[in-house]
């Protein structure tokens, strides 16, 4: 007598036929990548790691948060009814690496959980829906910037966000005691009431401004007092502003708004909303650390000169952030490694007396080759902190010198 094998549990029933939404490929792929930036993969909270996918009239809304910044994301689409379902972003990150053609999602309804259908035309993936629509978190509970408008309001072009942001976010601090750092803070440029942009580590500092007008508000003290004698604003995280970077980036000279609050950033754009929450924290007076303008000391630095330096230095010394001597005096900028090595090249400029010299790290001025492919360096004297300009008027770094 055979031996038969026990049959598989019958599967729930469900409907062959569900409410359904077809998106071209090229779109949903970039509106996941967008949300990537945005959902927590490593959590304790299941629907961090999951996007919220909502069907209206000929479009589909995808959401994502981390719980400090939402991004809703809104995609042509063509629909044959409304739905709302929580989708694994990995899974279907996964299937549209996968797929070939324009995605048909199909919200199937089942006897004990409902499910959705991702297919491209040839391959279909089903997969079980576990958190309710209600259970998705909602942060920013107001991504609609209706009644916002007014106060706070500051229209920026793709570009224009993306110089504001980008030139600076190299000095954001990752130094978690000191959190309030750990981010760009967005102010008005004291006497002229147009944006500014402000980012440092405690070692270097830029501040970019934007002819765009802006006004920030704080929350006053019982007594209609402000909190704080500091610049108005509000500091935008990391993850944030990395968002707001790639953003931008695609955006070319689309605009975007930003609604400014006391708290929030709620930034708009056609087909996109995102909410950010700003952090809880008082930033320092940088004016206070902005150094005079000086030229005792000067030197002409080309982003170049400076990539030449590093390649070879990173061959002879690894992992070493190398004081970098700028002699204008004598033409030559110099590298003592540990290891004997010496490496010098060409460098213009002057100082004031004979023998002035300067020292700073190579590493941190080399970034500046992503930046201009050439810059000036000034500052009061030996031990003084610098500042750091190129062809952009509107843009400043300060940076610390190293001990010699």
């Amino acid at each position: 007598m055979l031996h038969q094998m026990p049959r598989a549990a019958a599967p729930a029933p469900e409907s062959s036929d569900g409410v359904s939404a077809t998106v071209a490929l090229a779109e949903l792929r970039l509106a996941a990548n967008r949300l990537a930036r945005v959902v927590q993969r490593w959590n304790t909270i299941p629907a961090l790691g999951c996007v919220r996918i909502r069907f209206k009239s000929n479009q589909v809304t995808l959401e994502a948060t981390d719980l400090t910044m939402t991004l809703a994301l809104d995609l042509d689409a063509q629909t044959t009814g409304p739905a709302d379902l929580v989708v694994s972003h990995r899974a279907l990150a996964g299937f549209l690496r996968a797929a070939r053609g324009p995605v048909t999602l199909t919200h199937l309804l089942g006897g004990d959980h409902d499910r959705v259908r991702l297919s491209d035309g040839e391959v279909q993936v089903t997969l079980r829906l576990s958190i309710p629509p209600e259970d998705f978190p909602q942060p920013v509970t107001a991504l609609d910037p209706v009644g916002r408008r007014g106060a706070g309001e500051i229209s920026l072009s793709g570009a224009q966000a993306l110089r504001l942001f980008d030139l600076g976010r190299s000095c954001v601090s990752h130094e978690e005691t000191r959190y309030y750092l750990n981010g760009t803070f967005l102010t008005t440029k004291p006497d002229a009431g147009t944006l500014r942009a402000v980012t440092t580590d405690g070692h270097r500092m830029a501040i970019i401004d934007c002819d765009a007008p802006a006004r920030f508000s704080e929350e006053p003290r019982a007594d209609g007092s402000k909190a704080t004698d500091r610049p108005d604003g509000i500091i935008i995280p990391v993850r944030a502003v990395d968002l707001l970077i790639a953003i931008a980036r695609k955006a070319g000279n689309a605009p975007l708004t930003f609604h400014a609050g006391m708290r929030h950033l709620i930034v708009t754009a056609p087909g996109l909303r995102l909410g950010i929450q700003g952090i809880d924290g008082t930033y320092p007076d940088y004016t206070r650390v902005i150094p005079p303008a000086s030229d005792a000391f000067t030197a002409h630095l080309s982003a170049s000169a400076l990539t030449r330096m590093r390649t070879i230095a990173s061959a002879t010394c690894y992992g070493r952030s190398l004081p970098l001597r700028l002699d204008p005096g004598a033409g030559r900028m110099s590298l003592t490694m540990p290891d004997g090595v010496d490496l010098s090249i060409a460098l213009q400029g002057h100082a004031d007396q004979d023998g002035m010299t300067a020292t700073y790290s190579l590493a941190q001025l080399s970034e500046f080759a992503r930046i201009a492919p050439a810059f000036t360096l000034t500052s009061a004297g030996r031990g003084e902190p610098a500042r750091i300009v190129t062809e952009d008027p509107d843009a400043l770094w300060v940076l610390m010198p190293l001990r010699d």
